[in-house]
């Protein structure tokens, strides 16, 4: 049996969480925090746009409504977003059981209390309370302004390999790809980046791959990303607690692993560039603290010509973009001599630029890491210090690194003496990462 309820009635029925019990912007700046313009000016048609390519909602493992999730960051001045669900799209009916509690209490309490009555859309069936979730295409024009926010579909497509996790998210996506599997993890995640490069192709809407949180379950090595063809980006940083962003003894980090893949891919491999993304992940809208997967960590700003998926595919595929926690940067140019970076100042707090690369003519020797036994562990080989050499350290608002020549490749990481608002871990600062350069292009 089924029949429709206004919701209402079905949070008295179904509400079971105290209003009151989380302050979901306990740390986080004001709502509409201006974002100064002279940040956004360039001096061509271009301008940076900030958004979040990595995002969950109740379609998969969020534990919020889409359209709350997609408030909370249109609220924050973020310009665009996709919404990332694992192996699926929002574009189908899809109703939601309430009875165990996802979806009812608090986040139905602030549900209906932003959107309303009319809006939110209940039922019982089989004596079971369930809200249907709505689509992309409903609730995008709630939200999207030409030139102020964009909606972007988007998918992680969760897969697994060698009894490891293999997540790789596409962006603008048009069409459902299921996982694509493969023998290895390298085979799995060559696999699904191809077939988001094949629907591009046969659609010709513009769209990418990237890999995501490489150390998340310790599954993706840098050898396994330095030989990925057709894949330009990887998450250096994410914001879910689970990933292990730094790695540790036995493992590399994701700077290290994106210094490794880059000098590789770009010295012996003859490979194209990979960019480093930086991305939240964001599943907990209620409870803000360490260990929880909240929103607000991590983000790209892109500089582009205008607000529309296109145009933010492109120029990010031109490596047109840097990844923050927090820092602003003014302005990013390099000229095919040098790399300059223009800070946006924050009262009290100061920044330090490192410029990071390797030179050619490195120790190309690498060896395994061993467990206690002496036998080689399925991690990130141990290489040489000479890769991701860190050639230049500049303090202040304004820094650059003139290119001698030598030089494989320069990324710089712009590091601030602000802690972190919610962190990813504890002690944390606000740090950017500008996209690598190679000497002789612009």
């Amino acid at each position: 049996m089924e029949r429709l309820i206004p919701a209402a009635v079905a949070l008295a029925a179904t509400w079971i969480i105290g209003v009151g019990v989380f302050d979901e912007n306990a740390g986080f700046p004001p709502v509409n925090e201006a974002v100064s313009d002279d940040v956004l000016e360039d001096t061509t048609a271009a301008r940076w746009w900030k958004g979040n390519l990595h995002t969950h909602t109740f379609w998969s493992d969020g534990d919020d409504y889409p359209e709350m999730v997609v408030d909370w960051y249109r609220s924050r001045d973020y310009n665009f977003l996709a919404l990332s669900d694992h192996n699926i799209l929002s574009d189908k009916e899809l109703w939601m059981d309430m009875s165990g509690g996802r979806g009812a209490g608090r986040p139905l309490v602030r549900y209906l209390d932003r959107f309303g009555d009319d809006w939110v859309e209940t039922r019982v069936r089989n004596n079971k309370t369930q809200v249907r979730l709505k689509t992309l295409s409903e609730f995008r024009g709630l939200f999207e302004e030409p030139g102020e926010f964009l909606l972007i579909q988007s998918e992680e497509i969760t897969d697994s390999a060698e009894g490891k996790p293999v997540h790789v998210n596409a962006t603008n996506i048009q069409e459902l790809i299921r996982p694509q599997r493969g023998k290895t993890v390298f085979e799995a995640m060559q696999n699904n980046v191809n077939a988001v490069l094949e629907q591009r192709e046969r659609t010709g809407v513009p769209m990418f791959p990237h890999i995501n949180h490489p150390n998340f379950g310790w599954a993706v090595t840098a050898e396994d990303l330095m030989k990925l063809e057709g894949e330009k980006f990887f998450e250096v940083y994410n914001g879910h607690p689970s990933v292990r962003n730094f790695g540790d003894a036995n493992h590399a980090g994701g700077e290290l692993m994106w210094d490794i893949i880059l000098t590789v891919r770009l010295a012996e491999l003859g490979k194209e560039v990979m960019y480093g993304m930086a991305t939240d992940d964001a599943h907990n809208y209620f409870s803000y603290q360490i260990g929880r997967a909240n929103p607000g960590r991590a983000w790209v700003v892109v500089r582009a010509v205008e607000l529309t998926a296109a145009s933010i595919v492109a120029a990010m595929e031109r490596g047109d973009f840097y990844g923050s926690t927090g820092v602003v940067l003014r302005n990013i140019v390099y000229d095919g001599k040098s790399l300059s970076i223009e800070i946006e100042p924050e009262e009290g707090v100061t920044y330090q630029t490192m410029f990071i690369g390797t030179r050619r003519g490195y120790d190309r020797s690498s060896e395994p890491i061993l467990n206690a036994d002496g036998a080689p562990l399925a991690v990130t080989r141990k290489y040489s210090d000479e890769i991701g050499e860190v050639f230049s350290v500049v303090d202040g608002l304004s820094a650059s690194y003139t290119l001698h020549g030598d030089e494989i490749y320069v990324r710089a990481k712009v590091v601030s003496s602000k802690t972190k608002v919610n962190p990813f871990t504890a002690g944390e600062t606000e740090v950017a990462w500008v996209q690598p350069v190679v000497p002789g292009t612009e």
